[in-house]
């Protein structure tokens, strides 16, 4: 019976140790090569500047988001998902000291998970310098009262990146999800609707003309 005891004890504690090393790094981002291209991309991009604060709406597995925080000193990033499950705070700190390891770099960013809401982002008001939204914004359930509500998280003079894979033409459905995806004149008109407006449009690779990163301000 002694012996029983001690032996779940050890496996109890094997494992917590265990699920404290779980993380939802997926294993093409594991990779200093494909890190050192992504940094490359999208850092003139984004153009992140030390201290400040950004929401990435859809953050997922948080795997890019961790990436683009090795772009400048002490940023604050609020992790926001309807299903946050890689957001839980034990898995993103595995996730990011993970990706962190195959750097070598110290991480001096803060990251805060928020479970959002279909028509809400529950991210405070007025409070960010960027928020992005990476392959995500065909899969809003309510479109509109999302870009609502992500207009008043921004603070003034903040802005929106919208990163999404274009369809040629109208009614072509998106090949992981099979949601409706935009044409650029159908992500930019329904921005304008929702009282933004466009600054920038970016290639992020050179020759696909179907992959860019949009980059959207308050209306005056």
């Amino acid at each position: 019976m002694r012996y029983l005891a001690v032996l779940l004890i050890f496996l109890l504690v094997i494992g917590s140790a265990r699920s404290q090393d779980k993380d939802c790094v997926n294993d093409y981002y594991a990779r200093q090569r494909i890190i050192d291209s992504i940094l490359k991309s999208y850092r003139p991009i984004y153009d992140f500047h030390k201290h400040e604060r950004i929401a990435s709406i859809g953050a997922g597995s948080a795997n890019r988001e961790i990436i683009y925080s090795m772009m400048a000193d002490s940023l604050t990033f609020y992790l926001q998902d309807i299903n946050p499950v890689c957001l839980e705070p034990d898995i993103l700190l595995a996730t990011t000291r993970r990706l962190y390891a195959v750097t070598g770099l110290a991480c001096t960013a803060s990251f805060i998970p928020i479970r959002g809401r279909t028509k809400e982002t529950k991210l405070p008001a007025q409070f960010f310098d960027k928020i992005i939204i990476e392959n995500s914004l065909h899969e809003f359930e309510f479109p509109d009262e999302m870009l609502r509500s992500i207009k008043g998280n921004l603070k003034k003079g903040g802005c929106l990146f919208i990163a999404e894979l274009l369809a040629r033409r109208p009614g072509k459905k998106h090949i992981d999800c099979r949601k409706p995806m935009y044409t650029e004149e159908t992500l930019i008109e329904r921005l304008k609707n929702n009282g933004f407006r466009l600054t920038r449009t970016d290639k992020v690779y050179p020759f696909n003309d179907y992959g860019k990163v949009f980059k959207f301000e308050i209306a005056e």
